[in-house]
């Protein structure tokens, strides 16, 4: 048995354009301060929905009553949106009261989202990364598939800690992976848990905490498509690292 663990947007963009709100519980590396490192373990995988590829770009409307433009949230694409309407200006950060530039726009960001929980807090996350050095270095754990694999239900037998140093322009991410044995609290929650969060429903503008969407025929709506992914093998092979709690 295989499972399609690599979103294939991680080698090509997708298509698409939906406005979505961000889910809690959320989680960001940005959120580590200098020094901090947090460990997790993936859930599922793209081909179970778990894992997805975008783009996000901050956004901007017209207020109805002064018709000055203000932030309006966060908009997710499929592929690179290119210089959409609705943009948001960059901002001056150089003055006091932190005027917008007309004419020059915030860049679109891509993203890595992917279903995880943490051994800090043990519940289900989505974990959210933007930045480019972490989705590259995740992404050559990923395909070393004979040292970190799978289970046939789609859990990582590997965490992953996320470290950070440095403020600012200096700051800097690392991940170390670690062979891990999932313990069975771990895979009773998955099994009890997993329908309960669907990311595809971020290009659908809806909650990925609302669950897979179904049909009147029960197929799900808007289905993973098996386009190119990475291919990573299951096993059930016993690992020499202790079972834990996470």
């Amino acid at each position: 048995m295989t499972l399609q663990v690599l979103p294939p947007e991680m080698l090509e963009s997708p298509k698409d354009k939906i406005e979505t709100k961000e889910p809690q519980p959320y989680w960001k590396p940005s959120s580590l301060k200098d020094g901090e490192s947090e460990e997790f373990r993936l859930l599922g995988c793209y081909e179970t929905g778990h894992a997805i590829v975008g783009w996000q770009y901050a956004s901007e409307c017209r207020d109805a009553k002064t018709g000055e433009l203000r932030f309006n949230g966060y908009v997710v694409t499929r592929s690179h949106p290119g210089q959409p309407d609705d943009i948001a200006r960059e901002t001056d950060w150089s003055k006091p009261d932190r005027p917008k530039i007309d004419g020059t726009y915030v860049k679109p960001r891509r993203f890595l989202a992917w279903v995880a929980t943490s051994a800090e807090r043990g519940r289900l996350e989505v974990m959210f990364i933007e930045q480019k050095s972490l989705r590259e270095q995740l992404t050559e754990i990923l395909q070393e598939i004979e040292d970190y694999t799978w289970t046939e239900e789609g859990l990582a037998n590997f965490s992953i800690k996320i470290s950070r140093k440095g403020t600012g322009l200096e700051t800097a991410y690392s991940i170390l992976p670690k062979v891990r044995k999932v313990p069975e609290k771990i895979k009773a929650q998955w099994s009890k848990e997993k329908d309960t969060i669907w990311l595809p429903n971020f290009f659908e503008g809806k909650d990925p905490f609302d669950g897979k969407q179904v049909d009147e025929k029960g197929i799900p709506a808007g289905g993973v498509d098996k386009r190119g992914a990475t291919v990573m093998p299951t096993t059930k092979t016993e690992t020499t690292e202790e079972e834990t709690e996470f």
